[in-house]
């Protein structure tokens, strides 16, 4: 099932944008995983990732920073899911799209969803 929330867009630092969005829906889901998984917490708040500084390179930056405290709605799905390493929800979000596309990039950066990170299970090498 598809939930409806909204969050806060922030850009900085650096070549970087998130939805800030609310800490509760991130502690409700993880308190949802069992604790023999030893789920570690992200090490960012709860947020939504429309660019991503190290993986994302907008070619139309001069959109950049063109939206700073806007509200963005969105949806977020109540499944608990795991690749392997991270533990998250897939999300949408047609704002996020457009605001990617304008800046020169693909709507999305994989799987043709957005994720909320509810934490991961990388070993502590």
């Amino acid at each position: 099932m598809w939930h409806s929330a909204s969050g806060k867009l922030v850009y900085g630092p650096g070549i970087r944008a998130i939805i800030e969005i609310d800490q509760g829906i991130v502690d409700f889901y993880q308190s949802l995983i069992p604790s023999y998984h030893h789920i570690k917490p992200s090490r960012y708040s709860a947020h939504l990732t429309v660019v991503r500084t190290e993986k994302d390179k907008p070619t139309k930056l001069e959109h950049w920073n063109k939206y700073p405290g806007e509200i963005i709605e969105y949806q977020y799905q109540d499944q608990v899911l795991y690749d392997g390493t991270y533990w998250y929800l897939n999300a949408k979000s047609s704002r996020i799209a457009e605001i990617r596309e304008e800046l020169g990039l693909p709507q999305f950066r994989k799987s043709g969803c957005y994720h909320i990170t509810l934490g991961n299970s990388k070993d502590d090498d």
